[in-house]
């Protein structure tokens, strides 16, 4: 499978670096700064959608065939690129210092196309020319606790640790010249269905500063890896975003969010599946 790259990691990385430095300035200022629109909530609700870019890639192996075809689900089997997707982001305040950060978001893409090479997917080999119909399913939840060690009117910064968990399921279906049960057949039809579940522990780091009242800008970048059972899991995850408050408890907001995960399930029949996903976010945001 490919390894992870670190460029996406620059733009977080510049972002914290900056706000982190910038906060020096603020000690002496943010005493006399009143309460401003969307820093003084208890509670949060983002909701809207995410304009999702996917490059997907599965191997399942089997003790009959051996190690599988690493398969790539856009270029190989025709799964779209690009969705677009509901995601709910958010989180409770408790105390000047505590809170709670929560997010889902779902889903289920599908393709068929006839292959142009063989593809060995468990026990199951696909032959050039056969019509493969596949399907990835992920659901998508995170609960973190943060600490903001900062926390004033104009400036937050804090640590995160929490768990991201992933439900994935990956459907190949087929007909055409298929290898498997000892023998190769024309015209047969085939299916390999396999779930995939990683709860995966994280750590990271959250950002927000008040530009003006009613505008913030915001940051965050997580990273994780674990091996719990036979589940191999790591993870690197960041977000950028500017919010705009007209009204007391309601805003607009946009933002970018990136995750690279790779998840292995470890067995005679060892499932791996790497994805990157990023893409632009549009909301609405409940402040209270």
């Amino acid at each position: 499978m490919r390894s992870h790259r670190t460029s996406p990691l620059v733009a977080p990385a510049v972002a914290l670096l900056l706000l982190l430095g910038a906060r020096q300035g603020l000690a002496q200022g943010s005493a006399d700064w009143v309460a401003v629109k969307g820093m003084d909530e208890r509670f949060r609700l983002d909701m809207g959608g995410f304009f999702q870019k996917f490059e997907t890639t599965v191997r399942v192996d089997s003790p009959t065939t051996g190690r599988g075809t690493e398969v790539n689900l856009e270029d190989d089997l025709g799964l779209d690129s690009n969705q677009a997707n509901f995601r709910a982001d958010g989180y409770w305040r408790f105390g000047r210092h505590g809170r709670l950060d929560f997010a889902y978001t779902a889903w289920n893409r599908k393709a068929d196309r006839v292959i142009d090479r063989d593809i060995t997917v468990g026990d199951t080999t696909y032959h050039a020319g056969a019509y493969v119909e596949s399907q990835l399913k992920v659901t998508f939840a995170e609960l973190y606790y943060g600490y903001s060690f900062w926390n004033t009117p104009k400036f937050e910064a804090g640590l995160q640790l929490g768990l991201t968990a992933l439900f994935n399921k990956v459907r190949f279906e087929g007909n055409g010249t298929i290898t498997g049960g000892g023998g190769s057949t024309g015209g047969s039809f085939s299916t390999e269905d396999r779930s995939l579940t990683a709860p995966v522990p994280a750590i990271g780091a959250h950002v927000r500063y008040t530009l003006s009242p009613g505008f913030l800008v915001s940051a965050r970048v997580r990273g994780a890896g674990a091996t719990i059972d036979n589940i191999k899991a790591s993870s690197i995850q960041w977000r950028a975003g500017l919010d705009y408050y007209p009204w007391k408890n309601v805003g607009f907001g946009a933002a970018y969010d990136y995750m690279d995960i790779t998840i292995e399930k470890q067995s005679d029949r060892t499932v791996e599946l790497d994805y990157q996903y990023g893409g632009p976010m549009a909301y609405v945001s409940l402040v209270f």
